[in-house]
Parts: structure tokens; sequence; C-alpha cells
């Protein structure tokens, strides 16, 4: 994998997604890291960090080049975050990681942007964790607040349910993953990780 751009303590979100993010999504590109396929080819984010020190910026992915810049425009997918799960998900602190807010490819998974850029709806996830209160982020998909599902499940399988450790349908049959709201909308989100 591709050396990336360790986030010191202080990183300011301006620091991260100006500077370390375009240089870390360079070098996966440039490596190869993604896998053939696996890179996003189009897609507009926006993230919208609440609290003290939190703003709002855009990262776009065109062509295979990452720009991102404070500031709001319409986007494909719009993550509402506070600056402090922030700062732990970009620190991988508290049993969070980078994945819980920034989409990762993975190998074997195709490019699925494109079906992102289609989704309406908003998915809210509440991930307990001990010893912190939950962490909470929104994911609003093409400025849709409905159909609007609310996923709650341990952060820990959460991050093993991204990283392919956990399959989904398991921890729902089983009560690890427990969700209210729409299930169709959530069963559409699962279609982008085939």
């Amino acid at each position: 994998m591709a050396e990336q751009p360790t986030s010191p303590e202080s990183v300011t979100p301006e620091q991260f997604f100006e500077q370390l993010l375009p240089m870390g999504f360079a070098a996966q590109t440039q490596q190869g890291d993604a896998g053939p396929g696996n890179t996003p080819r189009e897609i507009t984010m926006q993230y919208c960090l609440t609290g003290d020190g939190g703003g709002d910026w855009t990262v776009e992915i065109r062509e295979g080049q990452m720009a991102a810049r404070k500031g709001c425009r319409d986007a494909h997918l719009t993550f509402t975050v506070s600056v402090p799960d922030w700062r732990d998900a970009v620190l991988g602190r508290n049993g969070a990681t980078l994945g819980v807010i920034l989409p990762q490819p993975r190998p074997g998974r195709p490019d699925n942007s494109a079906r992102a850029r289609e989704l309406k709806g908003t998915l809210a996830l509440e991930l307990s964790r001990e010893g912190a209160d939950p962490f909470r982020v929104e994911m609003c998909f093409n400025n849709a607040a409905t159909p609007r599902t609310l996923l709650k499940m341990k952060l820990s399988e959460y991050v093993d349910m991204q990283t392919g450790k956990l399959n989904g349908q398991e921890a729902f049959m089983t009560g690890r993953l427990r969700v209210e709201g729409d299930l169709g909308f959530l069963m559409q989100i699962a279609t982008l990780t085939m």
C-alpha cells in the first residue's frame, strides 16, 4: 500500500481536507492500491463538520484526480459529523477509522460511484464504543432527507463490516446491527458494497 501522509494530533480540518487527503489519494492512485477499476471516476462529497473548529469542505474526484476546497456546493454524498468524531476517525482513536467517514476502496469491489450518484436518501449511523460517546455520522445522498434510515451497532463491528470481516446480513440477522426507518433504503446502500 502507498505511504499515506500521517495526520498529526494537531491536524486541522483545513490541513486534512486541502492537503493530506488529496496527497493520500494521489499516492494511492499512483501506486494502484485501489486496484483496477476501484478508484471512483466521478463523485462529489461534502463534509460538514459541526462544533468548534468545524466548517464545510467539498471533495471532488474526477478522472482519477482529487480536489478539495473549503465551502459548500451540491454533492452526491454529504457527510455530517462533529469535530471530535471527525478527529477520532482521522487519527484512528477511540475505535474509529478513516473508513467510517471516507469511502475506502477494497480489492474485489468495483467502482460504484455511478450508483451512489443516483441514490436519494439519508443514512444516519449511531455507533457505540467503550469509554466514549457513540460515534455519529450522517450520510445524505443527493441532498435528499428522505427516505431516512438509522443504523445502530458497535463501532468495532461497523469497521469490521466495512473491511469485509463481518457480513452485514449476518450482523442484521443476529441482532448486532439494528435498523430504524426505511429498510429498503438500507438495501439500496448495501448494493454499493457489492
